[in-house]
């Protein structure tokens, strides 16, 4: 009989957040898309380092935070990603660990510096980021273990991986591997400018290997390239589940073509939606995961998302266990 050492094996790039409190003034004189990702250089990463006061440094990425959310519930998780040989790799392997989600890197550490993504935040708590990937270029085959993937029920993959033309090999080898063991697949399409530089090998992955997909309205317009209503019902056809967020006006979870509307949890203050999306996924997953029915997966996503947005980081400051019913 097969055993299931972990319920899901996440996978993304390895990042430590550099969070700080910005102006929009600040963000169009350094020419930051604002609510957006770009890649950066060293240059630039040190240049807006030393543009900003007192910052807030944290383990993070996108796949990482969503297997640590996922973990604060009660699910067992483990992280494929690459670091880099410095203070901040150690950060990142340490913070991980520490929230009870299995990472070791496969390979040696790189000597590259690990990835950092400089994320500003303005006064309305919209979150603008600028990320330098370093050790995680180099992130491929051989980085992955594969024991992981075959001992979990599940893969989760966030989009931010096909910015890196190895570790999109690397992605479909896993998907290849999860298929072969009938192992199910999650997606996250993890950021509009994201869809719009991998639209086309999104739609691929998406029709050839996802049974979960992760979105946020712009994100699936961008992808079908059409309106929202229309967007539903093509993501529908590809996938078996999925759940695309709203902002303020919740979220749209279906299943097996049958839909749900989904309440957003009213929050004290909003302070930074950095890893909302993250966290929803996270809620949502562990309902899946734990046999919850798809409305309930729907606002253990709201929960949480709810519960984050409310302080800087992307990381639960409570165990988001405490949040189911």
């Amino acid at each position: 009989m097969h055993k299931f050492n972990h319920d899901i094996t996440f996978i993304g790039n390895a990042i430590v957040d550099i969070i700080a409190e910005t102006s929009d003034e600040l963000l169009t004189e350094l020419d930051i898309p604002k609510g957006g990702m770009q890649l950066i250089n060293t240059k630039t990463a040190d240049k807006l380092i030393d543009s900003i006061r007192a910052p807030l440094v944290v383990s993070g990425g996108s796949a990482a935070n969503t297997a640590v959310g996922f973990s604060s519930f009660g699910g067992k998780a483990c992280f494929i990603g690459q670091t880099g040989l410095d203070e901040f790799g150690d950060l990142f392997s340490r913070d991980i660990n520490k929230s009870n989600v299995f990472f070791q890197n496969k390979t040696s550490k790189m000597l590259d510096k690990t990835s950092k993504s400089i994320i500003l935040v303005t006064p309305d708590a919209e979150r603008s980021m600028s990320t330098f990937l370093g050790a995680s270029v180099k992130f491929n085959i051989n980085s992955i273990n594969e024991d992981l993937i075959t001992n979990s029920k599940l893969l989760y993959i966030e989009g931010y991986l096909f910015d890196q033309p190895e570790a999109k090999k690397a992605i479909y080898h896993c998907c290849r591997l999860a298929k072969d063991k009938n192992i199910q697949i999650a997606f996250s399409l993890s950021d509009l400018f994201c869809v719009e530089r991998h639209r086309n090998d999104f739609l691929n992955l998406i029709v050839e290997y996802v049974d979960i997909i992760f979105a946020n309205e712009e994100e699936i317009k961008n992808l079908y390239q059409s309106n929202l209503n229309d967007c539903i019902q093509l993501i529908q056809s590809d996938v078996e589940m999925g759940a695309i967020t709203l902002g303020s006006r919740g979220s749209i979870v279906f299943e097996t073509k049958k839909e749900h509307i989904i309440n957003s949890v009213a929050v004290k203050s909003l302070v930074d939606t950095t890893g909302a999306g993250d966290m929803f996924a996270a809620g949502f997953l562990y309902g899946y995961m734990y046999k919850h029915s798809i409305e309930e997966c729907g606002n253990l996503g709201s929960k949480a998302a709810a519960e984050i947005i409310q302080y800087y980081g992307a990381r639960p400051k409570i165990l988001l266990k405490s949040l189911i019913n």
